[in-house]
């Protein structure tokens, strides 16, 4: 449960990089044959914003239900993905059982910082690399309800949302991106888990008023959170303890098998250090059907690879980590096809991020 709002961050922010971007970056590729003109903008946007929206960690252990409100709009209710928890090792020493125990009241406060690379190129053409600015996001959460049966709610709100750049950032880049991103500032939305850290249920409200490339990222978000807690074993665990969540995941529109490796490296008055060891790779070849790209031209994903490797620290009477350091590192290749004159390009992407979360 404590990774599902590190996964929280980076969907925020390569889903906003994605929407803004395409307004200043119209790349054109000239056919070394004959000069046809390919627009590459849109593509290169699902690459440079892909971000860790399709990393971190696992998978909610039981079905759950998301709900997403727009005013003057019918709630949306779906079932969650179920992945598989397995223990490989209990570890040793004096082993407890797990759980989430927050009390009601408990208020909790977390800043984001992200930072992400982008390298790509497009047939023959190396694209200049993608400097984008740091992400800084400030993340409130209060705890209003505690049942009998373990189950946790609790309130999450955006409370400052911001970008740094530095000198190799293009300042039209940090106005748009600020412009756009600073709508998720006071965004405000509600969850249950249950006291392994499996959320059961979501809940957003989307203002009519939102730009429709933000309430698109909320429906991912949400989408998103049901499968990105991270379940606690069942066992009483101790030191050198290792489990594994195995999942199906989609993240905008891309199919993939990811598995999470967590291992206890102590635990003491309910403060857990884990090591945590990401990886994902695609189901098959895909078509992505992605907002933003060309009417004429379809993307299709042939190979996806990423690793993440992190720690973090969580409190097991707070709903969100005390702190945490991730990277992660995906190579991805794509075919884009011109509907109407059959020409393919090969997309070749490279992203690394580096996420830090500490909690106030």
């Amino acid at each position: 449960m404590f990774f599902c709002h590190l996964k929280v961050e980076w969907l925020i922010v390569s889903s906003s990089i994605s929407r803004t971007v395409q307004l200043i970056l119209q790349i054109v590729i000239i056919d070394k044959h004959m000069k046809r003109l390919f627009l590459a903008s849109s593509i290169f946007l699902v690459f440079a914003g892909w971000g860790l929206e399709q990393n971190l960690k696992s998978v909610n252990a039981q079905t759950s239900s998301v709900v997403i409100q727009t005013q003057k709009q019918a709630t949306k209710t779906q079932a969650a993905k179920v992945p598989q928890l397995k223990v490989i090792s209990t570890g040793t020493g004096n082993k407890e059982e797990l759980r989430f125990t927050p009390k009601v009241g408990a208020k909790q406060t977390i800043t984001v910082t992200l930072n992400k690379d982008t390298l790509m190129s497009i047939g023959d053409f190396k694209m200049p690399r993608a400097k984008l600015p740091a992400y800084l996001i400030t993340l409130d959460s209060t705890v209003t309800k505690v049942d009998s049966n373990g189950d946790i709610f609790y309130d999450i709100a955006y409370s400052d949302v911001k970008i740094k750049g530095d000198a190799q950032t293009r300042p039209e880049l940090i106005q748009v991106i600020s412009k756009q991103i600073g709508q998720l500032e006071n965004f405000k939305g509600s969850a249950v888990i249950d006291n392994q850290g499996r959320t059961k249920k979501i809940n957003y409200v989307i203002p009519e008023t939102v730009d429709v490339n933000i309430k698109f990222l909320v429906e991912q978000l949400s989408n998103s959170l049901q499968q990105l807690s991270s379940p606690l074993p069942k066992q009483a665990v101790g030191t050198g303890a290792k489990w594994q969540v195995s999942s199906n995941t989609s993240i905008n529109g891309i199919n993939l098998n990811q598995t999470t490796t967590y291992e206890l490296v102590n635990v003491k008055n309910g403060i857990a250090n884990l090591n945590v060891n990401l990886q994902q790779q695609e189901k098959s070849t895909q078509v992505i059907d992605y907002p933003g790209l060309p009417l004429d031209g379809i993307l299709t994903l042939q190979t996806f690879r990423s690793k993440a490797q992190g720690k973090a620290t969580v409190d097991l009477n707070q709903v969100m980590p005390i702190n945490s350091q991730l990277s992660l590192l995906a190579d991805s290749k794509y075919i884009g096809k011109n509907i109407n004159t059959l020409e393919e390009t090969p997309l070749i992407s490279t992203l690394k991020v580096d996420l830090a979360i500490q909690g106030k």
